[in-house]
């Protein structure tokens, strides 16, 4: 199951982790391929670490927030270029990473990297 958890110290760095499986990471392709004006929110991640991944106008815009919930703006190009680097993630080991601002200085997406209950 795709999991999601904002790290205030992640090596040095404040991260939203998305993790999971190559199966997680293909849902999570499709959630971001599918964002657009039409269909303007996906959801990744359950309880009280899931993440609200909207769609922005906003050129550029990959913006996250916490609160009583966890949001991610991103705009069209910052939802293709996520896209393009969760492709590889389909059928491999690793991390990609996407800058964003707000309270967050990056978005680590990562498959097979961490157990289901990291950071509990």
């Amino acid at each position: 199951m795709l999991q999601a958890r904002l790290f205030d110290d992640f090596k040095g760095s404040t991260v939203l982790l998305v993790w999971g499986d190559n199966a997680d990471m293909a849902v999570l392709l499709d959630q971001v391929r599918a964002l657009d004006k039409d269909r303007p929110i996906a959801y990744v991640g359950h309880g009280e670490n899931a993440v609200t991944i909207t769609f922005s106008s906003e050129a550029g815009r990959s913006h996250v927030r916490s609160g009583p919930a966890m949001s991610w703006e991103c705009a069209g190009d910052t939802l293709r270029r996520m896209a393009e680097l969760i492709d590889p993630l389909l059928n491999s080991t690793g991390h990609q990473f996407v800058d964003a601002d707000g309270q967050v200085d990056e978005v680590v997406i990562a498959a097979n990297e961490y157990p289901a209950d990291f950071g509990r």
